[in-house]
C-alpha cells in the first residue's frame, strides 16, 4: 500500500483520517511491525493490521480520536489473548496518528517521494501538534531496516518500497488479466504492444502502456534486474524479444508464455544461432507455478503473479540493500 497516497486520497475525500500502525510486537501477532491502515471518519479504511477483533477495536478507536480531536500521536497496547480473545496470544503496540486537511501539502510531498522509492523520516512524538517529519539526509534507505521504531519519543519510519520493473510484452487476454493481478503487488509495469487499440481504456496506476512497432528494441535499454515477460500474439515476435533478452545476463527474470514444446523449439533456435547454453538457461517457459493447472486467463495470471513474487522475494533476500529502484 502507498501509505501517503492513501492519506492524500482520504484527506481530499473526507478532510481527515487516522494512520494506525503496528509499532511493537511480542509473541505472535496477525501482522508484522510496520503494518498500517488509513481510517476515515465513516470507518471506511485502506490497508490492514491483521483483521479480527484487534482491527475492529482499532477502527472504533480511530474514529473516536477524530470525533474528540485528541492529540496528534498516541499509542495503545493490546494483549491479543486476554484483552481481545484472539488466538495469536501475543502483544501489540498500536500508534494512532490523526491527520487533518492542514497536513495535505506535506502528505502530497511524501506521496511523491513514496512513488519514487523508499525513504525514511524522523519525528518527535512529544508535541501535541501534527508530527513534523524530517526526511533522512541519506535519501533512499535500506529496505531491510524496520518500517517503524519508537524510542523515548523519537519516531523513525520507513515509507515506500523499491518497485521491481516488469516489462510485459503482449496485451491479449492473459496480459489484461495479469496487469489486474499485479496491480497491488508492488511492481512497476511497462505494458508493450504494437497494437495501440488493444490496450484497455483504464489501467492500474502502476502500469503505463507503450505502443511500439518493434517492441524488442526496448530490451537493450532496460536496467539490470528488470523483469521481462513475453506473451504477444505472434510466435516470431515472442522469439525476437526473448532472443534479445537472453543475450543479456543481468535481468532478474525472462519468461515466455507457452508449452514445453515451444520452449524446446525456441532453445533449439537459440543454439543454432550461437547463443551460449548458459544464456538460454535463463528462459522460464512455461511461465507460472506448476501447481496451478487452470487455463482461464485469470487463473494463469494469478499463477504467473505468484511466480514473480517468488523471484522478487529471492532478489530481496540476496541483494544487499534490496532491489535497484528504477524509473
Amino acid at each position: 500500500m502507498q501509505v501517503w497516497g492513501e492519506i492524500v486520497t482520504a484527506l481530499e475525500a473526507a478532510g481527515s483520517c487516522v494512520m494506525v500502525s503496528i509499532v511493537r510486537v511480542r509473541g505472535s501477532s496477525p501482522r508484522e511491525i510496520g503494518a498500517r491502515m488509513i481510517v476515515r471518519p465513516d470507518m471506511s479504511f485502506r490497508g490492514t493490521i491483521g483483521g479480527g477483533r484487534l482491527e475492529y477495536d482499532a477502527l472504533h478507536e480511530a474514529v473516536l480520536i477524530m470525533k474528540t480531536k485528541q492529540p496528534a500521536f498516541q499509542t495503545r497496547s493490546y494483549a491479543l489473548g486476554p484483552d481481545l480473545g484472539q488466538c495469536c496470544g501475543g502483544y501489540v503496540l498500536l500508534a494512532f496518528e490523526p491527520i487533518s486537511l492542514n497536513y495535505l501539502e506535506i502528505a502530497q510531498r511524501f506521496s511523491t517521494q513514496e512513488r519514487m522509492g523508499n525513504f525514511s523520516t524522523t519525528a518527535n512524538t512529544c508535541s501535541t501538534s501534527s508530527l513534523q517529519r524530517t526526511i533522512s539526509a541519506t535519501g533512499i534507505c535500506d529496505p531491510q531496516t524496520p518500517e517503524i521504531a519508537l524510542d523515548h519519543g523519537t519516531l523513525q519510519e520507513r515509507f515506500g518500497a523499491p518497485a521491481p520493473h516488469l516489462f510485459l510484452f503482449g496485451a491479449g487476454h492473459i496480459g489484461k488479466a495479469l496487469t489486474l493481478a499485479m496491480a497491488p503487488l508492488g511492481f512497476q509495469i511497462s505494458w508493450i504492444d504494437e497494437r495501440k487499440e488493444v490496450f484497455p481504456k483504464y489501467v492500474p496506476s502502476n502500469t503505463r502502456c507503450i505502443h511500439l512497432n518493434e517492441p524488442q528494441v526496448i530490451i537493450k535499454s532496460l536496467e539490470p534486474e528488470n523483469y521481462v515477460l513475453v506473451m504477444t500474439h505472434d510466435h516470431h515476435r515472442d522469439h525476437a524479444i526473448v532472443d534479445a533478452a537472453i543475450r543479456r545476463t543481468d535481468l532478474a527474470y525472462v519468461g515466455m508464455i507457452g508449452s514445453r514444446t515451444k520452449r524446446l523449439r525456441t532453445l533449439k533456435r537459440f543454439k543454432n544461432s550461437g547463443i551460449p547454453e548458459e544464456h538460454c538457461k535463463q528462459l522460464v517457459c512455461p511461465v507460472g507455478l506448476d501447481e496451478v493447472k487452470g487455463k482461464k486467463p485469470a487463473e494463469i495470471a494469478i499463477s504467473i503473479a505468484a511466480q514473480l513474487l517468488v523471484v522478487k522475494e529471492k532478489q530481496l533476500s540476496i541483494a544487499p540493500g534490496g532491489l535497484r529502484v528504477v524509473s
